[in-house]
């Protein structure tokens, strides 16, 4: 299908072509002019930019003041600026300040109650923003932004979880209406974001005891395993951590957000075993990229993978899509480990390219992340060899 073809049928974009025709109709109709179409064209503009924006600052006012876990702030899209750390968060700027984002879960008791009260907290922001657009009704800028803002919000307050993106009417809705297995399993959240912050400043002996404390809680559930192989990954035993995952999926029919997740793990550890020579090549590798293309097609964001993908090319010998692809991943990594673990897989693109003076210049800001991530040590031993 030819690409303008595929573009007709992208909810956003008959979205906003009928929301063109209606302010061109309206504006028109009302004696304003091309300068009035163009105001509100751009009111609507921003209405859908500032609006998510506005419900997001909600979130993480409540999620500071209810005491939930915030982990990275990403203000902006694009480049790279630079990141700050304010206590135990991280804030990254990037070129476009047009969206927010933020890493955000469960710490303490009680979870659910928390989580609710910060997604009404964000809803209420919205409300605000949207309703006061409006009170400018009459003005042609205002004529686009009221109903450009008050859709997005609407929009926002569907229930929807996906990889990556929890709306507000998921916390509004959908979170209090769990059963008590899916109940569980989010509570279980606020013990791997613990161990995930001990993971990311190296602590792994007092990461494990989180892990061994929540598998005493909570030993079936899908957050109980993903840390158990979080925890294997973090030891350099790719294999173990594979056969875990695996298994896993054999024997249950995970939700599909939990399947993405899963099969984004599977194929970054299924290609880590086989760089590690920890399981074979040809048996292993075929497997993770079936799963890598199956975690993007479930609807896992395939820049997110970029790393992943990287590491695929690497172990196919295309070594300069490696590079662009660990170089993306890198950029756009939202934790010390995973860019510390891009990071590596670049420097081995480069080594495979015989560029070494760049490996050891990638590597070099890789350790000054994480030294001790198995994959960046692995990287430090070859080229250690190499001289």
């Amino acid at each position: 299908m030819h690409p303008w073809l595929r573009l007709l049928g992208k909810p956003w974009f008959v979205a906003a072509t009928v929301a063109l025709v209606v302010l061109t109709t309206v504006e028109t109709a009302l004696g304003n002019g091309a300068l009035g179409v163009l105001a509100a064209v751009t009111g609507a503009l921003l209405g859908t930019i500032v609006l998510p924006m506005c419900t997001r600052t909600g979130l993480l006012l409540g999620s500071f003041l209810l005491g939930l876990r915030v982990r990275h702030i990403v203000f902006g899209a694009g480049r790279r600026l630079g990141t700050v750390r304010a206590g135990q968060v991280e804030v990254t700027f990037r070129t476009l300040p047009v969206v927010l984002s933020a890493d955000i879960g469960p710490r303490r008791e009680p979870v659910i109650a928390r989580c609710w009260t910060a997604g009404l907290v964000s809803a209420l922001f919205g409300v605000v923003v949207a309703t006061a657009g409006w009170f400018g009704l009459g003005t042609p800028f205002w004529d686009g932004f009221a109903p450009a803002a008050t859709a997005v919000l609407l929009y926002q307050l569907i229930p929807g979880r996906t990889p990556l993106r929890t709306s507000t009417g998921w916390l509004l809705f959908g979170l209090p209406r769990q059963d008590a297995g899916r109940a569980r399993e989010f509570r279980a959240g606020a013990y791997a974001a613990e161990a995930h912050a001990l993971l990311q400043r190296g602590e792994l002996d007092r990461a494990q005891a989180v892990v061994d404390e929540l598998g005493g809680i909570a030993p079936d559930s899908h957050t109980a395993l993903s840390c158990r192989v979080t925890m294997h990954e973090a030891r350099g035993e790719f294999d173990t951590a594979t056969m875990l995952l695996l298994g896993q999926l054999s024997e249950q029919q995970p939700p599909r957000r939990e399947m993405c997740y899963m099969l984004a793990g599977l194929a970054g550890l299924g290609l880590a075993a086989a760089e590690a020579g920890q399981l074979p090549a040809a048996d292993i590798v075929p497997t993770a990229e079936r799963a890598l293309h199956d975690s993007v097609r479930l609807g896992f964001p395939a820049f997110e993978l970029s790393g992943t993908f990287g590491l695929l090319a690497l172990s196919q010998g295309e070594t300069a899509e490696a590079v662009r692809l660990c170089g993306t991943g890198a950029e756009y990594s939202t934790s010390t480990t995973s860019r510390a673990d891009n990071l590596a897989t670049l420097a081995r693109a480069y080594m495979a390219e015989g560029e070494n003076g760049r490996a050891r210049e990638t590597l070099a800001e890789a350790e000054r992340l994480a030294d001790w991530w198995p994959r960046v040590r692995s990287v430090r031993e070859r080229l250690d060899v190499v001289g």
